[in-house]
């Protein structure tokens, strides 16, 4: 659907047949009042999608692009859908408008980077592996 949506769907074949799935579940529940009120950090997804389940527990924000943190309050019972930083641009959509940002890479190899002391330290890790 996201290949469709950008026009470039003849790379579907390609996609699928480069991908390795992973598929992990987490559940955040609502803290104690003598625990923490943070369940992580600021950061940025490292995988392609993150989907999330409203359930009444508060307190997702986004990072707006001039660096202001708002909360997202989304109507019960939804799901919110993520696009992490993981998406190869096709050619069709690389131009002297539009450059390319990232050197190619697989997603195994950036999250082995972003485990290692260098990724973990630095605030854009995407950035620092495999900018342009």
């Amino acid at each position: 659907m996201i290949l469709e949506s950008l026009g470039v769907e003849n790379y579907t074949d390609e996609h699928m047949n480069s991908t390795n799935y992973l598929v992990r579940l987490m559940k955040y529940k609502t803290p104690q009042s003598s625990e923490n009120e943070i369940g992580l950090s600021s950061h940025i997804d490292k995988s392609t999608i993150t989907i999330l389940y409203q359930n009444q527990v508060n307190g997702l924000q986004v990072l707006t692009k001039d660096g202001q943190w708002i909360n997202v309050d989304p109507t019960p019972d939804t799901f919110i859908v993520l696009i992490g930083d993981l998406l190869h641009a096709p050619k069709e959509l690389v131009d002297e408008e539009h450059p390319l940002l990232y050197k190619p890479f697989t997603h195994l190899e950036f999250f082995t980077f972003s485990n290692t002391e260098e990724g973990m330290k630095c605030e854009y890790a995407l950035k620092t592996y495999c900018g342009v």
